[in-house]
């Protein structure tokens, strides 16, 4: 890719997706990508396609918790909840074109 500048093109641009290690932007946008991890959890549990785990006396449904970079899925052991949490991974990979290796 190039630009013009005054009507004439600058040298070539090579343009690459992602992000430089130390980059002031990756926090802000590291956040902005888990929070919509989190929100895909939320549906799910919305949508009763997640069963989260239970906990205290009113029965607080916790399907996912957050911390720093880290994140940690929880829920009833059960086929249908492993099939749901493959289909929420693999939606949030193909959305954010995050991929562990």
């Amino acid at each position: 890719m190039s630009i013009l500048v005054n009507g004439s093109p600058t040298e070539e641009i090579n343009i690459q997706r992602g992000l430089k290690q130390g980059d002031p932007l990756a926090p802000f946008l590291f956040l902005l990508v888990a929070e919509g991890l989190g929100g895909l959890m939320r549906k799910a549990v919305e949508l009763n396609r997640f069963s989260g785990f239970r906990v205290g006396r009113r029965g607080v449904v916790i399907s996912h918790l957050q911390y720093a970079d880290d994140t940690l899925c929880i829920g009833e052991a059960s086929v249908e909840n492993l099939w749901a949490l493959k289909a929420i991974l693999r939606g949030f990979e193909m959305v954010s074109g995050l991929k562990d290796w």
